[in-house]
């Protein structure tokens, strides 16, 4: 197919090698970053400009190809740095004089490079000789083995004489140093660094642990180096010949836009590639096919239409059935700044100061999209190294981008005294020489108070978790001092506590209680806390209790929820937890709530796993930024006005504007097809997580609404939308497990203030009658549980009609709710098992390149069944994983392979959390939440962890006295089961069986069971 040709599925091919697009697409993608983030209409000229340089490309191509020499048969490209992205500074040469305060290396657009991007390297060395380290986790997490040859980059030395080297990690843990590769001169051009292949030999896989640049002398500016890559002999078996990733354009598109994501693909081999990729996302799938030269690229774009809702679409790019990307295409209709006009304030963090300024510059254009009122903003006692020589011409800059988005900044300062002021052999990171410590202050307060945009300043990150002798008298010296410093130079700037971490057993003791009992040295109480809902709201009242009657207001500093990086469905988790947080908090009259973080940084710091962020590592939103946006639109300029009690599944909190109310309301627990009735005259505005609304018409005042697995809003003037008791329900409530026929009795009530006629299908079968006012009527009923129904909370179907003399009054569906459980049988008894081995019950934690997908049952499934006796209550887990690894011990065996078990009582007594592993010393057993009674700690009861094979058998016996429920036929509790896959040492994916374990504690997703007794019939 020639390039700029139609395919059989519509969207325009264009195809690249590594010299196309030298300037076209650099040149292109400058201006779309130029111009705003939505609708945009290019100039005529310019589009034909752009339409010469492509096709000036293309004859570069084909120049470039005939002059081709011999190449390595196949290259992996760590970073060609098209994702905007930054790697961290990893030591070096300082100078504590120089005027930059963010990283040194990162992204930088260039229109000479083929795919428009390079990096730049930032620097000002202050001695004869320099020498700066810089890294990043993506790069690291790549695995090299015994094929890798050596790291060939771009390099444009820009006049400087450098020399650059590569910090290797071996697989026993050390760090080896390659050799040099000089460069040095003006323009691009290739460097190649080897591999000391004798060291490394019988010690793989390593990975590349940072990049070292070396210059020879004083030197301030900065150089750019581009497309590092691998060589390797053979490209490794785990690694597809072709990689996919998105080209960011925009971050989203507006509803009734056409939506046309675009990617890059690479083609990593030494030979022209061809083979069709799959796109699938939206409802739609893509089947293309890619030609490629030798270590080509080319550009794709794919017309997926316009779509009227906003929701954020789940795609997958693939070759050969193998996914080459997983991530986003989003629509949704953005804020346009700040709309809240007062407290509770809406923040996210971005760390600024870990970015290099083009991505801060980036991010910051999301800010207004997102409408946030604050940032916080990152601040080290490093800026000001030299005293009284505070980098404040840096500081302005970093903060610049944010300041013109329309946001007003938290400052967290969040650690590090400089050597000026921290004293000799300190007992505490606040040992300080405190005239020093003063001088400092004061120099920070004096620019502060020239900036009105800076409303707090939040002093030492978590200062709690840190276990120096003197921390805790220290930082209360600490704070003291700072408080009137700021008070008389920054007036405007509230002085918050340290975030710090309630109910953390890692706690300083008593630093918590000591420093609320000192109101007089700060303005508000921050803290910070990043569990799931329900423990959120624990903490908070932790905070409140100790903090005592008048208390000053309360913040959260840092808060957020992981979305892991692959599976959809903890992605939907993570805007759900979002959306209940944030109401929670400003239900309870916090001033301020901080989302920790803006875009994900699991690919920058070694070592990092972080997935807290609204955006993905690859520019995409993710539902909690659609969620957060929506969000603000709804609360925003209102008051809390209560709790309203709508149905006994669901929890709702009213907020109240000048003319209307906003109810937000999620399930309590997740309840498909769940309805229910409210009171209301007037049409009811309902708008799910994203923001699509849709008008609720009354009948006879009354509004049926649809309930949703995620949070949603209700919208209606002042005093019009009222709670309604269900219309229909179970007398007693019903809970029965599947294939079960069950005689029950469907309670019916008459809503309206006059008599009515009723007539209920349900079951097959049709009832009617008629009702007074104010009564209610009880309807023996026969039900049938489907057999193929799954565990949880269901509905039956039920349709309703009522009348009056008139005429119909009401006609609805109306679900009833109940409860479907799962039987655990007496000992003895037939066994009842449970399979889990397909992606239903599957939960991918991670998407590196390098750690491959489930590939099947082999890879990882799993066998249940439960009994109980007299003894307790007995769990046998059969499970099929190639791979076992049991390296951590103690209370971290959750970290190898191995099974968490979590059982609630449900009746007021405490929930309960079991690990099972083997390891190096055999089985291994750790209670973490522990039964009322008991401390956390090693499990004594009967448990035994065997492994045969490809075969882990897990088998214990949980005793009476710690299930906190009587073991008796037809007892109901509530379990959930997760197994831990922990491939190459990498906890990589979970199965489950109910959720509530993994990542959000929350006993209210956990499955309900039943007892039955080997007599019963």
């Amino acid at each position: 197919m020639r390039a700029g040709a139609m395919n059989s599925v519509g969207g325009v091919i264009r195809r690249a090698s590594p010299a196309e697009h030298t300037n076209s697409r650099g040149g292109r993608h400058i201006l779309m970053k130029l111009v705003t983030l939505f609708n945009v209409n290019l100039p005529e000229d310019i589009l034909m400009n752009l339409k010469f340089l492509k096709l000036k490309g293309l004859l570069f191509c084909c120049l470039t190809a005939a002059t081709a020499t011999a190449q390595p048969p196949a290259r992996v490209m760590l970073d060609d740095f098209t994702r905007i992205t930054t790697w961290c500074d990893m030591g070096g040469t300082v100078n504590p004089e120089e005027n930059i305060y963010w990283s040194r290396c990162g992204s930088f657009p260039d229109a000479s490079r083929p795919d428009g991007y390079c990096a730049k390297l930032t620097f000002d060395a202050a001695g004869r000789e320099a020498e700066f380290g810089m890294g990043n986790n993506r790069v690291f997490l790549q695995k090299l083995d015994e094929n890798a040859e050596g790291i060939r980059l771009q390099v444009n030395p820009c006049g400087f004489n450098t020399r650059f080297t590569a910090d290797l990690k071996l697989s026993d843990g050390q760090l080896i140093r390659t050799a040099y590769a000089p460069a040095s001169g003006d323009g691009w051009r290739e460097i190649f660094i080897p591999f000391p292949k004798e060291k490394i030999a019988g010690r793989h896989p390593f990975s590349v642990y940072r990049l070292v640049v070396w210059f020879s002398g004083p030197a301030r500016g900065e150089i750019f180096f581009d497309d590092v890559e691998v060589d390797f002999k053979k490209l490794p078996e785990d690694l597809a010949p072709l990689t996919a990733e998105p080209v960011y354009r925009k971050l989203g598109w507006r509803p009734g836009e056409q939506v046309t994501p675009e990617y890059l693909f690479r083609n990593r081999l030494s030979t022209p590639f061809s083979g069709e990729i799959t796109v699938k996302g939206a409802g739609k799938e893509f089947t293309r096919k890619i030609e490629l030269p030798p270590y080509g690229l080319c550009y794709q774009q794919f017309d997926f239409g316009s779509f009227d809702t906003q929701e954020p679409h789940p795609v997958a790019v693939a070759f050969g059935g193998e996914p080459l990307h997983l991530g986003w295409i989003s629509v949704f209709e953005p804020n346009s700044g700040p709309v809240n006009k007062r407290p509770m304030w809406f923040s996210v963090e971005d760390q600024e100061l870990n970015n290099c300024y083009e991505e801060g510059v980036l991010h910051a254009s999301w800010l207004p999209l997102l409408g946030v009122d604050m940032i916080r903003a990152g601040l080290m006692g490093n800026a000001q190294m030299a005293k009284g020589k505070l980098r404040a011409e840096a500081l302005r800059k970093l903060w610049t981008p944010p300041i013109e988005a329309g946001v007003k900044l938290l400052i967290d300062y969040a650690g590090y005294m400089p050597p000026w002021v921290i004293r000799p052999n300190p007992t505490s990171p606040l040992d300080c020489r405190w005239e020093e410590f003063d001088a400092l202050m004061t120099e920070f307060a004096k620019f502060f108070g020239a900036m009105p945009e800076a409303r707090y300043f939040e002093f030492i990150n978590e200062p709690n978790l840190n276990h120096s002798r003197t921390m805790t008298d220290d930082y209360l010296t600490a704070l003291s001092r700072l408080y009137p410093i700021f008070k008389k130079h920054a007036p405007h700037v509230k002085i918050t506590t340290g975030g710090f971490c309630p109910a953390i057993p890692g706690s300083q003791p008593q630093f918590i209680e000591r420093l609320l009992a000192r109101p007089e040295i700060f303005d508000v109480i921050a803290y910070h806390e990043h569990g799931n809902y329900p423990h959120y709201r624990f903490t908070f009242d932790i905070v409140k209790k100790i903090a005592g009657p008048g208390h000053k207001p309360i913040i959260n500093t840092e808060a957020a929820t992981r979305s892991f990086m692959a599976a959809p469905r903890e992605f939907y988790a993570q805007a759900d937890q979002l959306v209940r947080k944030i109401t929670y908090s400003k239900a309870v009259g916090m001033e301020y709530y901080n989302w920790f973080m803006m875009q994900d940084y699991w690919d920058k710091g070694i070592g990092a796993d972080d997935t807290f962020s609204l955006v993905t590592v690859y520019n995409q939103p993710k539902p909690s930024f659609l969620a957060y946006a929506e969000l603000i639109r709804q609360l925003s300029n209102r008051d809390f006005s209560g709790m309203a009690e709508l149905d006994p599944l669901l929890e709702a909190f009213r907020f109240t504007g000048e003319t209307d109310e906003v109810t937000v309301v999620w399930e309590k627990r997740r309840a498909d097809g769940l309805k229910f009735v409210l009171r209301s005259d007037v049409p009811v505005l309902r708008t799910d997580i994203y923001g699509n609304t849709r008008t609720l018409k009354p009948q006879s005042g009354l509004v049926t609404v649809e309930s949703a697995s995620l949070p949603f809003y209700l919208k209606a003037p002042k005093g019009k939308l009222q709670a309604q008791p269900r219309l229909l329900s179970f007398r007693d409530g019903l809970a029965a497990v599947p294939g079960e026929r069950v005689k029950t009795v469907v309670t019916l009530v008459n809503p309206l203030p006059q008599a009515l006629r009723y007539r209920l299908k349900l079951g097959g079968r049709s009832f009617s009658g008629e009702l007074k006012r104010g009564e209610s009527r009880e309807i023996p009923v026969n039900v049938t549980i489907p057999a193929e129904q799954l565990h949880g909370e269901s509905v039956i179907p039920a349709e309703l009609i009522l009348s009056d003399r008139n005429g119909k009054v009401f006609e609805d569906s109306l679900p009833i709710p109940y409860v479907c459980c799962v039987e655990i049988p007496e000992k003895g008894a037939p066994e009842k098992t449970v399979v889990l081995d397909s992606p239903a019950a599957l939960r991918e934690l991670v998407f590196v390149p390098t750690i491959p997908r489930w590939s099947g049952k082999e890879d990882l499934s799993a066998t249940l069944s439960f009994s109980w006796s007299g003894e307790g209550l007995h769990v046998r887990c059969r499970v099929t994983d190639q791979e076992h690894n049991g390296d951590h011990t103690g209370p971290h065996i959750w970290k190898n392979d191995s099974i968490q078990f979590g059982l609630d009582p449900m009746n007021g007594r405490n929930w309960s959390e079991y690990t099972f592993s083997l390891t190096g010393d055999g089985a291994a057993a750790w209670n973490h939440n522990p039964p009322e009674g008991f401390k956390s700690g090693k499990f004594d009861g009967a448990c035994s962890v065997t492994r045969r094979g490809n075969l882990t058998e897990y088998s214990f016996t949980i005793p009476p006295e710690r299930l906190g429920f009587e073991l008796k036929d037809g007892t109901q509790f509530r379990i959930a089961l997760l197994i831990n896959d922990s491939d190459g040492g990498i906890r990589s994916r979970t199965m489950l069986f109910f959720d509530g374990l993994d990542g959000h504690k929350d006993t209210g997703k956990f499955g309900l069971v039943q007892l039955r007794s080997g007599r019963r019939k």
